[in-house]
């Protein structure tokens, strides 16, 4: 089929309302009248005929945030007397014999390509009339990674846009202490993760022989469960943030002594701290012995060195006597962080 003739049904399908045609119509004058130009040389006001081949230039790639910085290096000569093509393709395999991506050609010299977490090889070819095209130049004889997007390079604090259901707790023998991370059902079972729309299952797990009394930030990397001894070392877009626990100190633990601080009509209006134990790594279990009292319970508990300092108020209830006592109980359930339910963070981490 001639060029008038093909030209013609095109543009009569382009107006019959066929886009298909008319988008073939334009790229085939567009690349007839490239292809005349380059042939007389009438590019920028040069009379000088350029025919063949481009000499080979230069490409270079650079990745970083998920995206991949392609420069190319035209040969200087090109540029002087006709329009430069250059055609961009990459390819996991370095031999470029299978998965390989072509770009569109374009004129233009520089492009970045946001392909997330790839790790690619890069070549590029020119030429004068998207025909009859050069050798092939690589990048580089070892492949580019583009990485991930940091959270820099999107809001603040990115890493920790997530929800987790996941729980920490710990404890200790005589003398080395155990964190377990598990699920909202109890030890041993799995805990689930959500970044985004993604959710993600986690295993269960159990790290021992940690320090007795310390406090530690654990974060799952990937592979394992990793701890760090401050929150800043889980601002890692490689780290999904998971909680947070005081180990449990070694050594017995001496429960407090705690009296009922009474008001009128037998309210508990405070707790009194008589003796605050020792070797405490958790909040105790304050429990009132009262045959006629209702309603009391403590407030939030304020444990210093392994000591129980003091005792916030919490609902004061009625009709106590001053002869109830109190018990106290536990203390040895690591001061626990983790992940709350399922809405309950507003998509953040939480006790930590």
């Amino acid at each position: 089929m001639s060029t008038d003739t093909r030209y013609r049904a095109q543009m009569e399908g382009f107006l019959n309302g066929d886009s298909n045609e008319g988008r073939s119509l334009f790229e085939g004058i567009f690349s007839d009248l490239a292809t005349v130009l380059a042939a007389t040389g009438n590019v920028s006001g040069s009379n000088t005929r350029n025919v063949g081949i481009p000499a080979t230039g230069a490409i270079s790639v650079a990745g970083a945030n998920g995206a991949f910085t392609v420069t190319i290096t035209n040969a200087e000569d090109n540029t002087k007397n006709a329009v430069v093509w250059i055609e961009v393709s990459f390819s996991t395999v370095k031999s470029f014999a299978s998965n390989v991506t072509t770009r569109p050609a374009t004129t233009s010299t520089s492009m970045v390509l946001n392909l997330v977490n790839q790790t690619l090889y890069f070549r590029v070819r020119w030429s004068y009339d998207r025909k009859n095209w050069s050798t092939y130049v690589t990048a580089d004889q070892n492949p580019v990674s583009s990485g991930k997007v940091s959270s820099t390079a999107t809001s603040d604090a990115g890493s920790f846009n997530q929800t987790n259901l996941g729980y920490v707790t710990s404890s200790t023998d005589a003398t080395t202490g155990t964190i377990k991370i598990q699920g909202a059902n109890g030890p041993y079972s799995n805990l689930v993760a959500i970044k985004g729309g993604k959710q993600i299952q986690l295993p269960a797990a159990t790290i021992v022989g940690v320090t007795p009394s310390a406090t530690y930030f654990v974060g799952w990397n990937g592979s394992k469960y990793v701890l760090k001894s401050t929150l800043a070392q889980l601002f890692d877009d490689g780290i999904t943030p998971i909680g947070r626990v005081t180990v449990q100190a070694a050594g017995d633990v001496t429960l407090p002594t705690v009296a009922l601080v009474l008001g009128a009509g037998g309210a508990v209006v405070g707790w009194n701290v008589v003796d605050g134990g020792s070797n405490l790594a958790g909040p105790v279990t304050l429990t009132i012995n009262t045959s006629t009292g209702t309603g009391a319970t403590a407030g939030t508990q304020t444990i210093v060195a392994g000591k129980l300092v003091s005792v916030a108020p919490g609902n004061t209830g009625q009709n106590y006597a001053s002869g109830d006592t109190v018990t106290a109980s536990g203390g040895r359930g690591g001061v626990d962080g983790g992940g709350t339910s399922t809405g309950g963070n507003g998509g953040r981490l939480t006790a930590v």
